[in-house]
């Protein structure tokens, strides 16, 4: 899908090879603060989740996708949630995993792909994120 997809990055669905990679995602309780999280998934939970991402997000409500350089390899993810379809709106969380990838614009046009994805093929008006100033350097 080419609105999915830019310059130094694509964005694509979760798969089950994703497994190990959301494990450590998710597990990483640096990263909690920004997803609610509160205590650890388990690998099976994980596996359940990744079953289950194929569902539609005007049933479930959210969609996350896999953010990937142009070698293939997944380096954060980012999330629609909230997805409110009545009110044509839907929040993002947005993850580049590796400090080491950070401020290179990946989550900057991560955010930009995932817009154009909302408005284009979700028909939104309003698309929303918590941003803090620490976030915002590390886009």
């Amino acid at each position: 899908m080419l609105t999915l997809k830019g310059e130094k990055l694509y964005l694509r669905a979760l798969e089950p090879e994703d497994l190990e990679f959301l494990h450590e995602l998710e597990n990483n309780e640096e990263f909690w603060e920004v997803s609610a999280t509160q205590a650890p998934f388990s690998k099976y939970i994980l596996k359940k989740y990744l079953e289950n991402s194929h569902l539609d997000i005007y049933e479930v409500k959210q969609l996350r996708l896999v953010i990937c350089n142009l070698d293939h390899h997944p380096i954060g993810l980012i999330d629609i949630f909230d997805f409110e379809p009545k009110d044509r709106r839907a929040a993002i969380g947005l993850l580049i995993a590796n400090p080491e990838e950070r401020q290179k614009g990946f989550g900057a046009e991560s955010l930009s792909l995932v817009c154009k994805y909302c408005f284009k093929h979700l028909g939104l008006h309003q698309v929303y994120a918590n941003i803090t100033a620490d976030n915002l350097r590390s886009l």
